[in-house]
């Protein structure tokens, strides 16, 4: 199962640059990476405040 994702285009740069830095392939795997990593920081955050 496939889910498309939008970026706005004012978070590209960053997320770019993210890209070129770090060697991840594209903004995909970049998502991923991000949402296993920080997903449960995020949310506790979030709750938190």
């Amino acid at each position: 199962m496939k889910t498309r994702i939008v970026l706005s285009e004012r978070h590209r740069p960053k997320a770019e640059r993210i890209i070129d830095e770090t060697g991840i392939d594209n903004l995909s795997q970049l998502f991923t990476l991000l949402l296993i990593n920080y997903g449960d920081k995020l949310v506790k955050a979030l709750k938190e405040d």
